[in-house]
């Protein structure tokens, strides 16, 4: 089904329940059928988006249900609804985001892309999804046309003139580009488990800002990428991993639902996720890694020395400190690690989060931290166990390169649980914590 054989309904779905759900989909899809079959649904939403519905005949999927919710961080600002109906209409029109069925009021329907290969949470089925095969849909994905951007990106800095002031210098290679962890777009990153309210993302930004800690670590060059490969703009998927990889029954072709956070920036920047939740040293080993970064830049036909090799798999280890859900990210639920010393609402009531005694304080830990990428850079033996073991792992191991300060915070961090995607369980030798959900 084509745009031109859209659907278009007078109905709401906001408060809908699953069986009103249900009849609506299923009138879509056998309204010549009597006795009309009813489709099961099942509801998929996630912290931060629309609601989201699968509807199945049976086992297989038909179609997906998103309900906008006006009440969340990324369905609460029209940046965002302009965004991402954007980047839907230019990744349906590059092959990868399914039909579209059905419009109505408050509400779409789009056509199921397929069955899940995840074998769990950080894991896809290899027999479904090989790891060439989901290096090609990457680049398939950064494939796409970028121009649409460019005007979105002028106006989301002309949103607030402070931010602008200090991202509107910097290149677009810069990890400040990144929307849900500099927030430029909305005035609202995205926070942790639940992702608390509107007025406490907008208080986080607020105190980032006047701490000037925003200003230190978005100019921080040290996290900045170096090989042409990861510094190349591209469509920025920004929530590439296994739940939102899907399979078509029929041509056993690869797609990515999920598109909340596109956007376009360096494209290093869709590997800082995948490195903490399922492409890191704590999912696969190296040559795995390396294997999967040679597939991605075969497909994406740029080259494949040693040298370029290397230094794309540095720049991707690097950004796994400022990638959204990396080691500096705002979604931790003990505490902000920029807003160290600064009592902020997402912090634990029990938490030292605080006050003149922490140490160090966010502001120290963004030099600590772009010392340590200083320090392995310009050592060759430092750097293999950078992409043998991970660039976290290797701070940690090294117990922050004789760096007090950065290495009690790294042992802070470990027995506070905010270490595990990066293989660091809550006690030396201790084992790493999966959660019930994770698990499947």
């Amino acid at each position: 089904m084509n745009d031109q054989a859209i659907i278009k309904s007078h109905l709401r779905l906001k408060e809908a329940t699953i069986s009103e759900i249900a009849e609506v989909t299923s009138k879509l899809f056998f309204q010549n059928e009597e006795p009309q079959k009813l489709l099961s649904v099942k509801d998929v939403s996630g912290n931060s988006g629309a609601k989201t519905y699968i509807c199945y005949e049976e086992e297989v999927p038909k179609c997906i249900v998103k309900v906008k919710s006006g009440d969340s961080i990324m369905n609460s600002h029209p940046n965002t609804t302009t965004r991402v109906a954007t980047a839907t209409k230019v990744l349906r029109g590059h092959g990868i985001a399914p039909p579209i069925l059905m419009e109505g009021h408050d509400f779409h329907i789009e056509r199921s892309a397929g069955t899940s290969v995840m074998k769990d949470f950080f894991h896809f089925d290899p027999n479904l999804a090989p790891p060439e095969n989901v290096a090609k849909l990457l680049a398939k994905v950064h494939s796409s046309p970028i121009s649409w951007y460019e005007t979105l990106k002028r106006k989301f800095l002309e949103r607030d003139l402070t931010l602008k002031g200090i991202l509107g210098p910097l290149p677009p290679y810069a990890p400040c580009w990144c929307l849900p962890w500099s927030g430029f777009d909305t005035g609202m990153p995205i926070l942790g488990v639940g992702n608390p309210n509107i007025e406490t993302a907008k208080k986080i930004l607020e105190l980032l800002i006047e701490s000037e800690v925003y200003k230190k670590v978005m100019e921080c060059s040290a996290f900045h990428p170096e090989s042409e490969a990861a510094r190349r703009q591209v469509v920025v998927h920004n929530d590439f991993k296994p739940d939102n990889i899907l399979i078509d029954p029929d041509t056993r072709l690869l797609t990515v639902i999920d598109y909340d956070l596109v956007q376009v920036g360096p494209a290093v920047m869709d590997f800082g996720l995948p490195y903490t939740m399922w492409l890191g040293s704590r999912f696969t080993n190296f040559k795995f890694r390396e294997a999967f970064i040679k597939s991605y830049l075969t497909a994406s036909n740029l080259p494949l020395g040693e040298k370029e090799v290397t230094q794309f798999m540095l720049d991707c280890e690097v950004n796994t400190i400022v990638a959204f859900p990396g080691l500096l990210a705002n979604l931790y639920d003990a505490e902000v690690p920029l807003l160290r010393g600064i009592k902020h609402p997402t912090a634990k009531p029990d938490f030292l989060s605080g006050g003149s005694e922490v140490s160090p304080t966010g502001i120290e830990l963004v030099d600590l931290l772009a010392d340590a990428v200083f320090t392995i850079k310009s050592d060759k033996v430092l750097i293999n166990s950078c992409l043998k073991d991970g660039l976290v792992m290797t701070m940690f191991k090294q117990e922050g390169f004789g760096s007090k300060a950065l290495n009690s915070w790294l042992k802070e961090m470990q027995r506070n649980k905010m270490l595990r995607l990066f293989g660091i369980a809550e006690t030396d030798d201790g084992e790493l914590y999966v959660s019930e959900h994770a698990r499947n």
